[in-house]
């Protein structure tokens, strides 16, 4: 059984989670609580294997509990986030401590919440088997390679555009790579599991981060060096030709690979429009999406670069992909943005 502890302070919304969670016969609910105080007490006593836990709260709210937590008792936790403006910025303040994901709290118990408590158990279970806590800056991993590369014999090409995919704990892996890109760069689109308000919120919180210009993704938008695009949560991203020129279409709600936005789609439409000068990078994420689009893109000569097993907190993505053939070359977290800024031959940052 898989240990959890909910944190939250409606005791409706905690009865109701307890309630389904143990329906799924995968899951104990051993701590029920109410605020953030309690959270550290049972962090330090009752050690859970997966801790949901809710941003504003009485007596301490939920970033203040998440930092005590990750410093001196670690282990996973899911940030419980309202769907506002105010709920994405707090909850990408909490990726950044150290969250491994987040959950949207439903407004209303509506005909959808039992597909959401379904999703919550999938995602509970796979973390608490599969989990890695994001080592801290400095990680001193081996290089995992394939195809006998490796960062020092890695040659630059010709690239025009660079193409990332990224899902749970994507958050805290774009955080180590992007700041690190060079503000001449190649223009880098980018497709990151996110709801809608919570994408925008991410990219505003890069862009005062990095060298390179980052911001959501618009209809119509034409791509320039130096930029990053980071997709719209709830709508799929592809890049067209306009002459010489390329520009997003940013547009249907419907899922593909399970996911709006999906990597898929975004990596399908590189590969038709950039072939061998496309740099592809999978990171870090539950499931299999983005392989498909890489073994187009691989087919088509792109370089692709995966995260390695070692620092990602759900290595799904990352090795369906390398499993696929088409990863040239697996690089721990601390080393990928290195890794992208030799391939394109452009001096880091």
């Amino acid at each position: 059984m898989i240990k959890v502890a909910c944190v939250d302070d409606s005791a409706f919304l905690r009865q109701v989670l307890k309630d389904k969670l143990e329906a799924s016969g995968k899951i104990q609910v051993i701590a029920s609580l109410m605020n953030g105080k309690e959270a550290i007490e049972c962090a330090r006593n009752q050690k859970p294997d997966i801790m949901i836990l809710d941003c504003e709260m009485p007596v301490m709210n939920g970033l203040d509990a998440l930092r005590w937590i990750m410093s001196h008792a670690p282990l996973p936790v899911l940030m419980f986030s309202a769907m506002t403006r105010e709920g994405a910025l707090e909850t990408i303040q909490a990726l950044e401590y150290g969250a491994v994901d987040f959950l949207l709290k439903p407004s209303s118990f509506s005909d959808d919440f039992d597909e959401s408590i379904q999703d919550l158990i999938k995602k509970i279970e796979f973390i608490s088997t599969k989990r890695r806590l994001l080592p801290s800056v400095g990680f001193n991993a081996s290089l995992a390679v394939s195809k006998n590369l490796s960062l020092d014999n890695l040659r630059s090409r010709k690239i025009d555009l660079m193409a990332m995919g990224s899902s749970t704990g994507g958050v805290q892996a774009a955080l180590e790579i992007v700041p690190k890109l060079a503000a001449n760069s190649p223009p880098l689109v980018w497709v990151q599991h996110m709801p809608e308000y919570f994408t925008k919120s991410f990219a505003e919180r890069l862009d005062g981060l990095s060298h390179m210009r980052v911001c959501e993704a618009m209809d119509g938008q034409y791509i320039q060096a130096g930029n990053v695009y980071l997709a719209r949560g709830g709508v799929q991203m592809q890049v067209v030709r306009e002459g010489l020129r390329t520009k997003l279409r940013v547009n249907g709600k419907e899922k593909v690979s399970g996911f709006a936005p999906s990597c898929d789609v975004l990596f399908s439409s590189v590969a038709e429009n950039y072939g061998s000068n496309a740099l592809g990078i999978i990171l870090t994420g539950m499931g299999s999406d983005g392989t498909k689009g890489l073994i187009k893109m691989h087919a088509k000569d792109s370089f692709v670069i995966g995260q390695d097993e070692a620092t990602s907190i759900v290595y799904g993505m990352p090795k369906t992909a390398f499993e696929s053939g088409s990863v040239d070359l697996q690089l721990p977290i601390n080393r990928i943005a290195q890794g992208m800024m030799k391939v394109c031959g452009v001096k880091q940052e």
